[in-house]
């Protein structure tokens, strides 16, 4: 079952990084105040993009271990695995976990904090355009 969910957890963020490659810019608006957000548009998109392939790539590669065994899969019936095992697997995994959390980060740090792009009025025409 981890298997699995590793794998959909990969093919997610690549199925995400292929998205905002796509866009021109992406609004994410702020948990708590949706009229403000933040902007990703040029450099910080791509960042963020190629920060959701790295952490595909992450996943997509502990889900390859399971399988090879070359990493000792958890107790199936544990749900919450022991950190110390999770913080082996970053380590293990630290040049796809580093560039991952560095492109995100930069992304978030070169993205405009703006209002919300939805919630503006539209422009208003001249009263000489005005249907009759």
């Amino acid at each position: 079952m981890r298997v699995a969910l590793n794998l959909a957890l990969a093919a997610a963020c690549v199925w995400g990084g292929l998205y905002l490659l796509q866009q021109e810019s992406f609004f994410l608006r702020d948990r708590w105040h949706s009229g403000t957000g933040t902007l990703f548009s040029g450099l910080s998109l791509d960042l963020l993009a190629l920060g959701l392939f790295a952490l595909g790539a992450f996943a997509a590669a502990v889900a390859l271990a399971w399988v090879r065994g070359t990493l000792p899969r958890p107790p199936p019936r544990v749900i919450r695995t022991h950190p110390v095992y999770k913080g082996r697997i970053i380590v293990r995994y630290w040049y796809l976990v580093l560039p991952a959390f560095a492109l995100v980060l930069g992304a978030f740090l070169l993205a405009e904090h703006v209002p919300n792009p939805a919630l503006r009025a539209p422009p208003q025409r001249p009263a000489a355009q005005q249907p009759r």
